[in-house]
């Protein structure tokens, strides 16, 4: 039996590299093709498999990029070797502002990991951290109702696994990100005796006004409300993952609407953007079709997918943790697959945040 326990802990091992300080970087992939220290990649680490790494390089890390931040709040999208912050993604004429995600994904980690320590120990880290962890979530551009918008000129780049995708207006799995973040802040907030009005105000106001916004007809949420308002099967699914506040009958009609489209949405047991057929409206930089962020099907949102449909088909939700086991030992753990079109082999989070699902759900 593949023993995706074993593949997650060889690949977070293999991923790393010493910084000029010193500091284990836990890059994206095992071949060195990134390296630096990414936010969200390590976020994705410690949440689906925190149990594998060490807390020492976890906290080492975590105030690796707390160190980045800029003077406005801004998390970086990445640390380098030696200390410098990169806030956009790609290289320095990438046409885009920092991402929009990496605030609340260094949020999702600090919570992820401060839940592995005890009381005491997470209360004084909490205490240390909180101010630029609030910093990096207040900084984000959002209205009056808490979603996050992107409406500068020029954009900015949003969440990462959509860093190319120049979407504009509302942004649905961006506010997500946010919400979730919130909820933990709250959460951390309230055990250190701190004030969190405001921030349940935000969170309230999100709940409530959520699907007036990104709700599709189709029963699906769409990516963004101006530029690429298209079906977000991710943020679909992510909605559901997280608890979401949605309605039953809305989670029943995300669900019915992957479960009709799943033989042209899911391919080896990895997930696909949008519908079978659909590209983005608008990307940053060209990004062929049918590949990468633009058509490919990934493995790092096939937890979130799992979790959408297992209420409602739980031999087809089985069967998909057990393609994506087999693809990974057959052919390696790639960040995106299409066929015969594989990109970046040993990548991490693909193996992390299915090694999440599989523990969640007994597979291992």
């Amino acid at each position: 039996m593949f023993d995706i326990k074993a593949v997650t802990k060889k690949l977070l091992t293999g991923c790393i590299i010493k910084s000029d300080s010193g500091v284990n970087m836990y890059t994206p992939d095992g071949m060195a093709k990134y390296a630096a220290l990414w936010t969200r990649d390590f976020a994705y680490m410690v949440e689906y498999a925190g149990d594998l790494i060490d807390n020492t390089d976890i906290k080492n890390a975590i105030e690796y990029l707390l160190n980045g931040a800029d003077q406005n709040g801004w998390i970086p999208d990445r640390v380098q070797k030696n200390g410098a912050a990169r806030y956009t993604a790609g290289g320095p004429d990438f046409p885009a502002l920092p991402n929009l995600d990496n605030g609340c994904f260094l949020v999702i980690a600090v919570d992820a990991f401060l839940n592995k320590l005890s009381e005491s120990e997470a209360t004084e880290l909490f205490l240390k951290w909180k101010d630029n962890l609030i910093a990096g979530i207040n900084c984000l551009p959002t209205d009056e109702n808490g979603f996050l918008i992107n409406n500068s000129t020029p954009l900015h780049s949003p969440y990462g696994f959509t860093d190319t995708v120049a979407k504009s207006g509302f942004l649905c799995f961006e506010t997500l990100l946010l919400w979730k973040a919130k909820k933990a802040l709250v959460k951390w907030l309230e055990k250190t005796n701190i004030a969190t009005k405001e921030l349940q105000k935000s969170i309230e106001s999100i709940e409530s006004n959520f699907t007036k916004i990104f709700m599709d007809k189709s029963g699906m949420l769409i990516s963004a409300t101006d530029q690429c308002n298209q079906i977000d099967i991710w943020a679909s699914c992510f909605a559901i993952s997280i608890g979401f506040p949605l309605t039953q009958s809305e989670k029943n009609n995300i669900s019915k609407w992957l479960l009709k489209n799943y033989d042209s949405i899911v391919q080896e047991g990895q997930i696909r953007h949008l519908p079978y057929g659909e590209y983005w409206e608008k990307t940053f930089i060209p990004v062929e079709r049918g590949t990468y962020q633009n058509g490919a099907y990934w493995a790092v949102p096939t937890c979130w997918f799992v979790d959408a449909i297992i209420n409602y088909d739980k031999a087809l939700a089985l069967k998909t943790i057990s393609d994506v086991l087999k693809d990974f030992e057959a052919n390696g753990v790639y960040e995106c697959i299409n066929h015969s079109y594989r990109r970046l082999d040993t990548y991490v989070a693909s193996a992390t945040n299915v090694y999440g699902m599989c523990k969640k759900y007994n597979c291992i």
